[in-house]
């Protein structure tokens, strides 16, 4: 029987350097219990690897969602940010995974893992299943929910540093980052290059500035919540910060044309969102151009998850079908059609 208090306390002691690692689930079902005033925790699950690990807590009466930040990849203040939103919303009634207060009292604890100290939060866990968004109800009630977001996120104010989602954050770095991936594709790289000009030159048209701005989810793809008897809960504000509204509400459109569904989804989601709160027609235009940002924003997300995930999805054919979306949204959105739509 492996001794985890024992590794825990040893695990600093002659080990060779690695930049990520995987927790041992057993080993965190006692840290959890010693740390978390949730009763007693009999299972401790690991569900995902993604920009962070996920891991799900049982206990007795409830379930939870354990998080294990990337080393490096938010700091604390950031994670502050994020925790900060998610009680804001959970005081207004709006059904969000909010975060656990650990028995010292703080929300955010440190997990002394091979690569150096890593963030961790518990959060409560989202009821239900992944909204079956085909089904046009269903779309409709998820862009409900997320106008109840930009709704009652209006009014916050954090003292807390976090990322914008601006141009630089959106589209500017993550061309410079793909570069060195299309270096020996001269034509790709440079078209990559001309569709990023292209696109802030259209964003700059209509004009920016008069898009709303505020609190964004960042990640509104439709996967990041659950549903459970009519009601929406969403979880993973991982990738949120102050930005355009229209950008936050584009993110459901990319993943609906992603998926051959844009016909299908977007209409109801826009009609769920408008039902429950008023869009600006610019910004709804704006939502076809940050389509084709939020495309870009992923490679570059991809790409900065390499050196942990590994590069070798990182190929010609990876690069390949992006580069096969954005070419087809750039056929059906001409500079010329768009320059009209943006005039009228």
């Amino acid at each position: 029987m492996i001794n985890y208090r024992d590794l825990i306390t040893n695990m600093m002691n002659d080990i060779f350097p690695v930049t990520y690692s995987t927790p041992a689930a057993e080993a965190l079902k006692h840290v959890v219990q010693e740390d978390y005033p949730i009763g007693l925790v009999t299972d401790c699950r690991f569900l995902h690897r993604g920009l962070n690990d996920t891991f799900l807590i049982a206990t007795e009466t409830a379930k939870f969602i354990f998080r294990i930040y990337r080393l490096g990849w938010r700091k604390h203040s950031e994670i502050l940010y994020e925790l900060e939103i998610l009680l804001h919303l959970s005081a207004r009634d709006v059904s969000v995974s909010k975060p656990v207060v650990r028995k010292d009292g703080a929300f955010v604890g440190v997990l002394e893992a091979p690569e150096g100290s890593r963030h961790v939060v518990l959060f409560s866990y989202a009821p239900g299943n992944e909204p079956a968004l085909d089904i046009e109800s269903q779309s409709e009630l998820y862009g409900r929910a997320v106008a109840r977001v930009h709704a009652e996120s209006k009014t916050l104010s954090s003292s807390h540093e976090r990322f914008q989602l601006d141009l630089d954050h959106l589209l500017n770095t993550p061309v410079w980052t793909i570069e060195p991936f299309l270096s020996h594709r001269k034509d790709d790289w440079e078209y990559v290059k001309r569709l990023a000009g292209k696109l802030s030159g259209l964003l700059e048209k209509l004009p920016l500035e008069k898009l709303e701005l505020g609190f964004c989810h960042g990640d509104f793809h439709g996967a990041n919540a659950h549903l459970e008897a009519g009601q929406v809960t969403f979880f993973d504000f991982d990738c949120c910060g102050f930005g355009w509204r229209a950008y936050d509400i584009a993110v459901f459109r990319w993943c609906a044309r992603l998926n051959g569904k844009e016909k299908e989804r977007w209409p109801a989601f826009l009609r769920g969102y408008r039902e429950a709160r008023s869009l600006n027609d610019l910004d709804v235009q704006a939502t076809d151009i940050f389509v084709a940002v939020r495309h870009l924003w992923l490679l570059d997300l991809h790409i900065r998850m390499g050196g942990d995930a590994g590069y070798g999805f990182l190929n010609d054919r990876y690069f390949d079908r992006a580069l096969e979306f954005l070419r087809k949204w750039e056929a059906e959105f001409s500079g010329e059609s768009a320059d009209q739509q943006i005039n009228r």
